[in-house]
């Protein structure tokens, strides 16, 4: 499907024909002075649309002028005619980008005043749509949408980005080499922790956990409070938290919980996607919300974090319905992707504490097509290799009205019951998981 074509056709049936015209009007134009002299019925002077181009102007007076020249074709007389012939091809195809341009100048303004009707979202912004959207159809679909967007960030390479906040350290893996990329290719949806961890048979907290499980079990402590302590992982003030995947909106937050400086690996969603399908969200900065262009929290720091939490009972949000988005200039290692040399899974670190780089270098877009030649299964249908990133910068009532609709804590009682299900269902799943396998292996 070729959405810009299909979009032309249904918005701008007179534009399509008036650039038609245009186009053909300027192809019929001379490209060389034989056909400029068969274009102007008078041939010893110039049409008056050239009047205005000097050097055509010029050429056709000099060779008019050259009688001689003209009998003999002399050398100075076919330069003077070669020369005339390039300046009135590059005119005509000049006329012809020019009417192009002004062409996809004038349908984006269409486009980006026609936002798609309540048959059209159904139609284009589902997720089996979106994932089998080419990136040029995807492009042109974002400029009948409001240019809200959601992130979310992935790690791949020497985690060097980390900060402090008022709930805590985000410091987890500081100085070692990390791959949630490749994971998160491997699944194809950006999920929540209880979710991962359900289908991962609990390895994330396990492993993180295994000594002190191992000197609580030496201990005699009973499995069920071991469990119990393990349990405590999810508890938090925020419904769902642990529950639902977590984005940024409105920018993409790469400094704080990206890898390696200056190399982004991030998920782009527009925000219609996510409301018009079987998601809820909510923001536990209250002061950023979707439709009202603020993307800072209003008191207090100047600052947002990954906490837009967004919630579909565990099923997540696909990959291939966003753009993935990868710095592509970075010169990295050609064996692993990563600025820095790493060696056995780690960053080889030099005498004065600074992360070593390789001696030869690729750029990251070299590297990562290279890695999806091998490993086809794993490319997403929609790649960019540089920073993307959409914003309306303005107030939008229609969107706030909408959004305000799929909050987790807008909905009925019986959805509100359904959550508080789904919590309960996940909870007894991992508590059963952690005893089994504390049981089985410790």
């Amino acid at each position: 499907m070729n959405l810009e074509r299909k979009f032309s056709k249904e918005l701008a049936p007179d534009l399509r024909k008036e650039t038609a015209d245009k186009i053909r009007e300027a192809r019929n134009k001379p490209s060389n002075f034989d056909e400029l002299k068969k274009y102007n019925k008078n041939v010893r002077e110039l049409p008056e649309e050239y009047e205005s181009w000097a050097p055509i102007k010029e050429s056709f007076e000099s060779l008019k002028k050259d009688i001689w020249g003209k009998i003999f074709k002399t050398e100075k007389y076919r330069e003077r005619e070669l020369f005339l012939n390039e300046v009135l091809s590059l005119k005509k195809e000049g006329d012809i980008t020019r009417a192009k341009m002004e062409y996809e100048e004038k349908l984006n303004e269409i486009i980006k005043n026609c936002p798609l009707s309540i048959e059209e979202r159904e139609k284009y912004l589902s997720t089996e749509a979106m994932e089998k959207m080419p990136l040029e159809d995807y492009l042109t679909l974002l400029k009948r949408l409001s240019g809200e967007a959601f992130y979310h960030v992935t790690r791949y390479g020497v985690r060097e980005n980390t900060f402090m906040s008022t709930g805590g350290g985000h410091t987890l893996g500081k100085g070692t080499f990390i791959n949630s990329l490749n994971q998160l290719l491997e699944d194809g949806n950006i999920n929540s922790l209880v979710a991962r961890e359900i289908k991962n048979d609990g390895s994330y907290i396990l492993k993180s956990h295994e000594n002190e499980i191992k000197e609580e079990i030496k201990k005699g402590t009973p499995i069920k409070e071991i469990v119990d302590h393990l349990m405590k992982q999810y508890d938090t003030e925020y419904f769902l938290d642990r529950e639902s995947a977590h984005f940024s909106y409105g920018q993409d937050k790469h400094s704080m919980y990206g890898a390696e400086k200056g190399y982004k690996f991030y998920v782009y969603y527009p925000v219609e996607y996510i409301l018009q399908n079987d998601f809820f969200h909510k923001n536990r900065e209250v002061q950023i919300k979707i439709g009202e262009s603020q993307f800072f929290n209003r008191g207090g720091i100047d600052q947002q974090y990954n906490d837009v939490e967004i919630f579909n009972f565990g099923k997540g949000v696909p990959v291939n319905a966003g753009i993935l988005c990868i710095t592509g200039d970075v010169d990295v290692d050609p064996k692993t992707g990563s600025q820095y040399l790493i060696e056995n899974g780690e960053p080889v670190v030099d005498k004065n504490g600074e992360f070593k780089k390789p001696d030869q270098t690729i750029t990251s877009q070299e590297y990562w097509e290279n890695y999806f030649k091998i490993n086809p299964e794993l490319r997403p249908s929609k790649i960019i290799y540089s920073d993307f990133g959409t914003s309306s910068n303005k107030l939008d009532h229609v969107l706030s009205v909408w959004a305000e609709s799929k909050k987790i804590l807008n909905q009925d009682p019986d959805k509100k019951e359904a959550f508080d299900n789904y919590v309960k269902f996940t909870q007894d799943a991992l508590r059963k998981i952690y005893t089994d396998i504390i049981t089985e292996d410790f």
